[in-house]
């Protein structure tokens, strides 16, 4: 009789080859893009795969499913147990400032984490696609024409070498379209399909893929359209990329003109000219920079801001400046001097900041958002250049890791010309400045336009330093920190905007500037232990704000007492962080709140999902027959009629009624109809044997007939 979950050589067979073709979709993932750990995504499709094959009840798969999501999620940007759900607190906090990104079609400020559990939905998704497709509707020749297209792309556009996989493809797909075309045989026309014939189908896939490998190939007979669209790809995107200046987020790949955009961003009414600070970034590619850490924002005390860049600095304090904002462009940010203390908006808007790069966000009812307008309390520093001249060592080790970064494929004379430039002065200051000073006394131009994106296998700061000697505020700011950490001094990249273009003097005193997209900028911060980060400015042409004095601050160390009291100040440093990472906690304490509330609501939710289960289940045989003859009637070209017959003796059974050893169908269906007294399994089972030994059902009434028969009989059995 009809067995439950029959395993069977086809089954088994079309699972295996269809997770082996999904499979070439992810395996140029880790060479054409930058996504790391592409084996956990594997093991997800996989799974899904397994699932599907078991054939798991749907809330149980769909549980683990998600169970085993996680527990990716965890493991690749997690520390500590899984079984410790403190991370989930983070999780959510970071899916509610991506989520209204993605609303907003701010693509580029996705976190990597969000990122990965939408790729892993999309992976979940497209398994369930798949195994429809080959399962239920039994075509898959689109997807697989659509697979050797993908393959083709990338074999002949990128550095994926795909030979191997169409090849494989190509073997796995005919073998697939064999076994579902003998499947389709088997079901319509009663086919019996023997063993000897998937060997001899075997054989002739086998000897098809070796005649395509080693026959001999014609010549090609048009010209090859592949080097010129190369060319013009190479031309359009990376050889002469043209872009607008202004603020944006992907600072992956540098280089490329850019066009002037006179776009007024914001105006301003300070006190003292100055650079606007958006945020930072520590990891240098050899192509551009990115953030080493993907740390979740925190929400800060907005009126009492402590950013720890600077300590033990003179500093002209509770300077003001109001920011109106006109045009932020596709990307919400805020401006800020360097050292801020409040920042000033409606009372509703609260504040969070990535302590990573030093960006803050704004965010209105847990969803981010640009602030139209803002009021900034800060403190303008003033350097003393024989305080910093002391500042030679101490660095705090996290500090010394992570800002002295650099690609391990730097060519060496990277390095020697760092020390070259450095090699007669003796303090950190005195060769930050000599770095400095270096690109305007040796040729270097100040440039937007044509300027050179490096291949492959070069480096954008060696081939600006060594080849074209020409390129705007990235290619210097960029240089002159590789330079800093060829020669161990931790620096990091700065990005954001210059003072803009002053338009008036208020009666007030107060000066207003106009910021537009072309006074976007970059710049340097170097660290000075004891003192913290001090900004430079490289590019030629450019003129640093930052006000250096001769003049010794009050109790910095003598020569003898450096190292002591550089110590003691990163104590002081630690225990002031640690103080205010405690104060953030307390801040945040009405997130967790809300976070425990949206768990509540989730256990509730689910409850009361599980009573509808329940009640549903209990209820089922006053719905049933209705959902039955509607899916029927919707599915009635792509539903089977041995499917068909197989629900009605799965009905049947759980009745307690099923085909006793010895005991033909026609002696089953007359005990069926004498135990509902009805003749309806009598004339079912006339056709089904019609059906099981003609192999189809030939006439389109008899379809219709036992279609309607099967309707009341399911209706009689449930009620």
């Amino acid at each position: 009789m009809i067995k439950l979950r029959q395993l069977n050589f086809y089954k088994i067979s079309l699972y295996i080859l269809g997770f082996m073709i999904f499979w070439e979709w992810l395996r140029p993932l880790e060479i054409v893009t930058d996504t790391a750990n592409a084996i956990y995504f594997v093991l997800f499709a996989f799974v899904c795969f397994l699932f599907y094959f078991i054939g798991l009840p749907f809330w149980l798969s769909v549980l683990l499913r998600l169970v085993f999501l996680f527990y990716i999620l965890h493991i690749l940007f997690f520390e500590g147990s899984f079984l410790d759900l403190k991370w989930l607190y983070y999780f959510y906090s970071d899916f509610l400032l991506n989520f209204d990104a993605l609303l907003a079609l701010r693509w580029f400020e996705l976190s990597n984490l969000f990122r990965t559990f939408l790729f892993l939905i999309l992976l979940w998704v497209m398994a369930y696609l798949f195994q429809y497709w080959l399962f239920q509707v039994k075509k898959i020749f689109a997807f697989y024409v659509v697979t050797i297209i993908f393959l083709a792309i990338l074999d002949t556009f990128t550095r994926y070498d795909a030979d191997s996989a169409i090849v494989r493809t190509m073997a796995i797909g005919l073998f697939m379209l064999g076994l579902l075309q003998m499947s389709r045989l088997k079901e319509r026309e009663a086919v019996n399909v023997r063993a000897y014939w998937l060997l001899i189908f075997s054989a002739m896939v086998a000897i098809a893929v070796g005649i395509g490998l080693h026959a001999p190939k014609a010549e090609p007979q048009w010209p090859d359209p592949v080097p010129f669209i190369k060319s013009a790809a190479k031309e359009a995107v990376l050889g002469n990329s043209v872009r607008k200046i202004g603020y944006g987020i992907d600072d992956s790949r540098l280089g490329g003109t850019l066009v002037m955009d006179r776009t007024t961003v914001f105006t301003a009414q300070v006190n003292e000219e100055h650079y606007w600070r958006v945020e930072s970034k520590d990891f240098y590619t050899g192509k551009g920079w990115e953030v080493s850490e993907n740390i979740p924002p925190t929400f800060i005390n907005k009126d009492d801001i402590y950013l720890g860049i600077l300590e033990n600095v003179d500093k002209e304090k509770n300077l003001t400046a109001n920011v109106l904002f006109e045009n932020a462009g596709f990307h919400p940010h805020i401006v800020y001097p360097v050292d801020p203390v409040s920042i000033k908006t409606a009372p509703y808007i609260e504040l969070a900041i990535d302590r990573m790069t030093g960006k803050f966000f704004a965010a209105e009812n847990g969803a981010v958002v640009q602030l139209g307008s803002y009021k900034v309390i800060y403190d303008l520093p003033r350097f003393s250049i024989e305080a910093l001249k002391l500042a030679n060592s101490g660095d705090h080790p996290y500090i010394k890791k992570l800002y002295t970064q650099l690609p391990p494929l730097l060519p060496d004379r990277v390095k020697e010309l760092a020390a070259n430039i450095t090699k007669d002065k003796a303090t950190r200051y005195e060769k930050v400045k000599a770095v400095e000073n270096y690109f305007a006394q040796n040729g270097f131009i100040y440039e937007t336009r044509n300027i050179a994106i490096p291949s492959e296998d070069e480096d954008y700061v060696d081939q600006f330093l060594f080849e074209t000697k020409k390129g705007y505020c990235d290619n210097f700011s960029s240089a002159m920190i590789v330079l800093l950490r060829s020669i161990d001094i931790p620096s990091r990249w700065v990005k954001g905007y210059t003072q803009g273009d002053l338009v008036k003097t208020l009666d007030n005193g107060k000066k207003l500037y106009k910021v537009t997209n072309a006074n976007a900028h970059s710049w340097v911060e170097v660290y000075f232990p004891g003192i913290g980060w001090v900004p430079f400015e490289p590019t030629k042409g450019f003129r640093n704000p930052v006000t250096f004095t001769e003049s010794t601050i009050p109790q910095m160390p003598q020569a003898g007492q450096n190292e002591e009291l550089l110590n003691n100040q990163n104590d002081g440093k630690e225990k002031k962080e640690n103080e205010q990472t405690k104060d953030i906690y307390q801040m945040n304490s009405g997130i967790l709140k809300n976070f425990k509330q949206l768990m509540k609501n989730l256990g509730i939710l689910i409850g009361l999902a599980i009573l509808l289960v329940v009640l549903a289940f209990k209820g089922r045989k006053k719905w049933y027959p209705y959902w039955y003859k509607i899916s029927t009637r919707l599915n009635k070209n792509t539903v089977s009629p041995n499917h068909m017959f197989e629900r009605l003796f799965l009905l049947l059974e759980s009745k307690g009624l099923k085909v006793e050893r010895g005991e033909t169908l026609r002696e089953f269906a007359s005990r069926v109809d004498a135990y509902f007294g009805t003749s309806e399994m009598r004339q079912i089972t006339d056709v089904y044997e019609k059906y099981l030994y003609a192999g189809s059902i030939r006439k389109i009434e008899d379809w219709e007939k036992v279609r309607k028969l099967l309707e009341n009989l399911t209706k009689k059995i449930l009620s």
